[in-house]
């Protein structure tokens, strides 16, 4: 019987210097119009989201100007961030049980789940873990999520389209291949100088490819 966690591509993170802009932006590649998901108090950052297939969405992410005093936002987004792919996150069924899995592997950088929540705009809350590996996000190193109830956006986003593929560039690609493949987790992984991410999109009007 196999006892091996379940695993998926949860989410792409689409960091952009304002949501407005991010927004727009998103709407003229995909054809679709993320909407507003809230903000994530203490973090610095507000969102916006469109469904890419559950159990995929895409997450733009920008500085949220009502909380100016924020001294480092997640994934270095700023006010004068260009739109840029920067991080994918992997869906866990048992997030205890992946990082359990990972640990015994041999990677004792996995850290322990913290929780985060946010208020939507018709005040639902959303409420999640995560859990960061080797202290890096960002390019073929993802951070792992699971999600409180199964409440995932993926579910009730606008469509967008559908993710078709995922490849990333690392300047250690054997190590983060190795790490995706123990996930189960389809990553077309290259050396490359520096971090790097693009996502294949199937829209209704045909593939696109965000970077």
């Amino acid at each position: 019987m196999d006892t091996t966690p379940a695993h998926w591509i949860d989410h792409l993170v689409l960091a952009v210097g304002s949501l407005e802009q991010g927004i727009d932006d998103v709407a003229a590649i995909l054809g679709v119009t993320p909407v507003p998901g809230g903000a994530h108090p203490g973090a610095g950052t507000h969102n916006a989201l469109v469904s890419l297939g559950a159990p995929t969405y895409l997450e733009v992410i920008a500085p949220d100007p009502d909380q100016p005093d924020v001294a480092e936002r997640a994934f270095g987004v700023d006010a004068a961030s260009p739109s840029r792919l920067v991080a994918f996150a992997v869906g866990c069924a048992d997030i205890d049980a992946t990082v359990a899995l990972l640990r015994a592997a041999g990677h004792d950088d996995v850290a322990d789940p913290f929780a985060m929540t946010r208020l939507r705009p018709d005040g639902t809350e959303l409420a999640w873990r995560l859990a960061r590996i080797g202290g890096r996000i960002g390019g073929a190193h993802p951070f792992l999520i699971s999600w409180d109830g199964g409440a995932s956006p993926a579910t009730d986003s606008p469509a967008a389209g559908r993710l078709l593929s995922l490849r990333a560039g690392t300047p250690d690609p054997a190590a983060a291949g190795a790490l995706l493949a123990m996930l189960g987790i389809d990553v077309g992984v290259e050396g490359a100088d520096a971090e790097w991410l693009d996502a294949t999109i199937e829209t209704p009007t045909g593939p696109v490819t965000l970077r």
